[in-house]
């Protein structure tokens, strides 16, 4: 409106994955997308890093050093500066005991990783976060 259009911000994703080749390979679709991404692979480095980054979104892993994702998820969830933050699973777990303790504890969506589309996942980020 009247010429000044607001700037796009950019929008920031934390990509919580030990696996070196998956996080590398999500860093780079979303970095394309023109997000900026922080990378973590242990799971008790998650809280400090959510908590200084305050990213837009959460992609996590479940199975990770020193504390799982189960774990991280509970303990953003019960931090005020990190409850709202939404997070999206990626995870090897494809029973469905493991989706359901995940959505109980607050995760947004599962992605399993062997069935991976990361345009699905891409998409699924940027209609949540309205981008």
């Amino acid at each position: 409106m009247f010429g000044l259009e607001k700037k796009k911000e950019t929008k920031n994703v934390l990509i919580v994955e030990d696996d070196a080749l998956l996080a590398q390979v999500l860093s780079r679709v979303f970095t394309e997308e023109k997000f900026k991404v922080v990378n973590v692979m242990d799971g008790l480095e998650v809280m400090d890093v959510a908590k200084k980054m305050k990213p837009d979104i959460i992609l996590l892993d479940l199975i990770l050093p020193s504390l799982d994702g189960f774990g991280v998820l509970k303990l953003l969830k019960e931090d005020s500066v990190t409850q709202n933050i939404p997070v999206i699973i990626i995870s090897n777990l494809e029973e469905v005991s493991d989706v359901k303790s995940a959505k109980v504890l607050g995760a947004e969506e599962y992605f399993i990783k062997a069935n991976i589309q990361l345009d699905k996942i891409l998409q699924f980020v940027k209609k949540r976060l309205k981008v």
